[in-house]
Formats: structure tokens, sequence, C-alpha cells
């Protein structure tokens, strides 16, 4: 998970049961803290949380826009899925990809220690930073 030089403000988690966060993302609860179960939009303005936690079930493409929407510039958003192995339901790298390239960069997939051994229970922790729109250049050039 990130290492933040910073005391977190505001943070947000989405679709975990009532004060059973996951382990991992402990660190990472802001000093105001909010939580919300799954749903479509977050009952939020924009940019007002700096990190975004979302439970593995409730990892969509819907619920990862909203925590776009909802994070500031800058922002983190982590979560923890199952991974797909054989015919078992989860996410797979590519997956996980998709439903995040279009608002984020990925910048750390960890998986536990034991994870090689075990066939159940993998799983992969992801943290995402929101791109900023603002400080990409267009590099596109039409031909003369």
């Amino acid at each position: 998970m990130p290492q933040l030089t910073h005391q977190i403000r505001t943070s947000l988690a989405v679709g975990f049961p009532k004060g059973e966060l996951c382990e991992r993302f402990e660190p990472f609860v802001g000093r105001e803290h909010r939580d919300i179960e799954s749903v479509d939009e977050f009952p939020f303005e924009d940019s007002q949380f700096e990190i975004v936690m979302v439970h593995g079930s409730c990892v969509n493409a819907k619920t990862v826009k909203e925590a776009h929407r909802v994070l500031r510039p800058a922002g983190n958003l982590l979560f923890v899925v199952n991974e797909k192995f054989g015919s078992q339901d989860g996410f797979a790298l590519p997956d996980i990809y998709k439903i995040v390239r279009e608002g984020f960069n990925i910048t750390e997939v960890e998986r536990p220690p034991w994870w090689l051994f075990g066939l159940r229970g993998r799983t992969i922790s992801i943290c995402a930073q929101k791109k900023n729109w603002r400080s990409h250049t267009n590099t596109y050039r039409p031909y003369v």
C-alpha cells in the first residue's frame, strides 16, 4: 500500500459492514471519515476526499467512476479483490486495468506473501492514483 508522507484529512469507505474496515486500510482512515453502503451515486460533492477505500464486492465501473468524481486531485483509490483462478469468481489483472484505466494510474499491485502456496483466497490489493488531466500535454500532431 502507498507510503503517505502527510496525515490524511478526509477518507471514504464504500461497501464495508459497519465498523469493519479491512485491516490493510486502517492506516488510511482520515480525521474526517465517512462510511456508505454501495450505491450508484455517492451523496457527496466533487473533490471531497483524499482516499477512497472500496470493498472488493463493490468494485465495478460505476463505483470507480464515482470514486474518481469525489476524489481530490492526486487522490488515491484503494481496494482488495479476490483474484480469478481457474473457474473461481474474481478479477484477473487485465479486468482491473480495464475498470480503472480511464481515470486512474495504478501505482501499486500487492499480493500477500503466501499467495503462491494457496489456490483459494488469493487476493490482490490495488492502489490507484487519480489522473490529473490538466497536467498532461497533448502530444497529438496531425500530419501536414
